[in-house]
């Protein structure tokens, strides 16, 4: 029995997802979403995977949203640790300076910012006391879009210190 439970697992958290709108032949997607999860955001950040998913995520009210940092199968940060509704964990911003546009995706664990990030590239960056201290680009050849979904169910909040 024991066998037959890891064996479900692994499929369930190590199979990659297909996206695209053509079908599985175009894309395959590298993510810690579950197959019931929509996938806000996702990317292989070297050997390990940075993604935002959501699952009935109707409002900042409704469902859940959670992100899911590590190996799959074996997450080194998860946030929040239980499936929560995100009113006042996550926020969204977009942010214009010039040629560029951005969307940020907002938490904060303990003393740490964390922002998921959309601009002429992506990927996450981490935040103490002020100071960027560690930038996660998203793999060459895995730029990734924030869902326009994200923004129905994530609160959007003006730029603050901690977009730039």
């Amino acid at each position: 029995m024991k066998i037959a439970c890891l064996a479900v697992i692994s499929i369930i958290t190590i199979y990659p997802r297909f996206s695209g709108a053509h079908g599985p032949e175009h894309t395959i997607e590298a993510t810690m979403c579950y197959p019931h999860e929509e996938i806000y955001f996702s990317c292989p950040v070297g050997n390990e995977i940075v993604s935002v998913c959501a699952s009935g995520n109707i409002s900042p009210k409704n469902g859940y949203v959670q992100y899911r940092f590590g190996h799959p199968g074996k997450p080194e940060l998860e946030f929040p640790a239980d499936p929560y509704p995100p009113m006042n964990k996550f926020s969204i911003s977009d942010f214009h300076g010039g040629n560029i546009s951005s969307i940020h995706l907002k938490f904060k664990v303990e003393k740490y910012t964390y922002v998921v990030y959309q601009s002429s590239t992506s990927g996450v960056y981490v935040i103490r006391n002020g100071r960027t201290v560690r930038n996660l680009l998203c793999d060459a050849g895995h730029y990734r879009q924030i869902s326009p979904r994200a923004k129905r169910g994530i609160e959007t909040v003006a730029p603050d210190e901690n977009d730039d």
